[in-house]
């Protein structure tokens, strides 16, 4: 995890260090959010029956920099804080008896996206389109389990021969400390004065990656492991404002 903050890191000081160092054009800033509908493609119940999906509500939340190369293009990268995971309702059978099962998977990721921007448009209003990689290091991960409303306590065996609990509260270590993905997002930059504009769009985020530790990769009922996904979308909001680079450059104080 300590070397995926330092490659981070890394991304954050090159492409800073790069706007600095051209003049003529404008460096963004901002802050963003987004609420959105969270999923995990493809259920783990660690080999035991499986229960249909729920909606999930989740919320993204962002610090954004970005450089304007030209007038409709851009390259833009965001530290962002995102609450996602899956929820399942629905009937159990587990040995013969079936329960009514609630349970609500949390995933927190820290993460950074890496978008190419083109926007086109008069002046006040100009339609955007971005895309682009992104990686994501996994905060923590809980869950709440239940079947008939009560919490349960079993006994099963990983694929590193270790036992553990389908139903524990804490299940950081089923998950994999690193997501990368796939960004999305269309939508419009409105502007409210030639320095400040809000942004309004639509975004999407799939992970590429099994999200499933190793240990935890354990095949369901039929005999077959499927791997896990990430997937949210929803709306995204922010608002920036545009620092001239060249223009503050070339000032004398």
């Amino acid at each position: 995890m300590k070397k995926s903050i330092l490659i981070l890191a890394g991304i954050i000081f090159i492409f800073t260090f790069n706007v600095k160092a051209q003049k003529g054009k404008e460096l963004v800033i901002g802050i963003g959010a987004a609420l959105t509908n969270s999923w995990i493609l493809n259920q783990n119940f660690y080999g035991e029956a499986e229960v249909d999906y729920a909606p999930k509500i989740g919320y993204a939340a962002s610090f954004n920099l970005g450089y304007n190369i030209t007038e409709n293009i851009s390259v833009m990268t965001e530290l962002q804080y995102s609450a996602q995971g899956q929820k399942y309702e629905g009937k159990q059978n587990i040995g013969g008896t079936t329960y009514e099962t609630k349970r609500n998977i949390n995933l927190r990721y820290l993460s950074i996206p890496v978008f190419f921007k083109y926007a086109f448009g008069t002046t006040e209003t100009k339609f955007r389109f971005l895309v682009g990689p992104q990686i994501g290091i996994l905060f923590d991960a809980t869950q709440d389990y239940t079947r008939n409303g009560e919490k349960f306590n079993t006994v099963k065996v990983n694929l590193d021969g270790k036992f553990f609990d389908p139903g524990a509260n804490n299940i950081e270590d089923r998950f994999e400390k690193t997501d990368i993905g796939i960004v999305l997002d269309v939508g419009a930059d409105i502007h409210i004065s030639k320095l400040f504009f809000v942004s309004a769009g639509g975004r999407i985020n799939y992970g590429l990656k099994d999200i499933n530790a190793p240990a935890y990769r354990i095949k369901d009922l039929d005999g077959e492991y499927t791997t896990s996904h990430n997937l949210w979308g929803g709306l995204y909001f922010g608002i920036c404002y545009k620092l001239d680079v060249q223009g503050y450059s070339q000032r004398s104080f």
